[in-house]
């Protein structure tokens, strides 16, 4: 499948770059700092500040999903942050079998997504608005859970490799420094203000 490439993404990036860095809400990135900092300091389990804030920032509040897929979230958040090596395959298996409202089982990569970025900021977000950067196909229409879980990862391998080639070209340094200029104490990592922009610009192209 044909998705937006480097090329494709850093060309759409600079046609608008100072109304895509303009437009990043500064509450995005205040909640942001606030969980990352949170999350070195605390038990997810059992920190209700963390789990409302994070529930709230990173859409777990579907009104699908049950309490018992909540805290198993948190549970298994926790429990990944000692692996050096978290498999989001293994998170999205997890969480998968816990029904939802309906008594159904659903994919929520995303949301994995979301619990492996935490862990390491080096891996990107997913969501519906980096999903519309990337012109990323649905998986509604595929049957099962393998289909649809090859396709999400053939998606997000490719965000990962994008946003190594995207950080590495310099004709994007102008739009870092602009949103330094805008969020001079942000202390972001450089892959995080990618991230932000990516996604904002998803939101800009809906």
């Amino acid at each position: 499948m044909k998705y937006r490439t480097a090329e494709n993404l850093k060309d759409l990036l600079l046609d608008d770059q100072e109304t895509v860095v303009n437009r990043i809400d500064p509450e995005k990135i205040e909640v942001y700092q606030f969980l990352h900092q949170m999350f070195k300091e605390t038990d997810v389990r059992k920190d209700h500040v963390f789990k409302f804030v994070f529930r709230y920032f990173y859409r777990l509040d579907n009104p699908s999903l049950t309490p018992e897929f909540h805290e198993a979230y948190f549970e298994i958040m926790e429990r990944q942050r000692s692996e050096k090596r978290p498999n989001i395959v293994n998170i999205v298996q997890e969480l998968y079998e816990i029904k939802n409202h309906k008594g159904n089982s659903a994919m929520q990569f995303p949301l994995a997504a979301s619990m492996l970025h935490t862990l390491n900021p080096n891996f990107p977000t997913y969501d519906s608005d980096v999903a519309k950067a990337f012109d990323f196909s649905s998986t509604y229409h595929l049957n099962g859970f393998d289909k649809k879980m090859k396709r999400y990862i053939g998606q997000y391998k490719h965000t990962y490799s994008t946003y190594i080639e995207l950080l590495d070209d310099e004709a994007l340094e102008p739009m870092f420094q602009h949103f330094d200029e805008r969020f001079p104490k942000s202390q972001l990592p450089k892959v995080k203000k990618l991230d932000l922009m990516v996604s904002e610009l998803g939101n800009y192209l809906s």
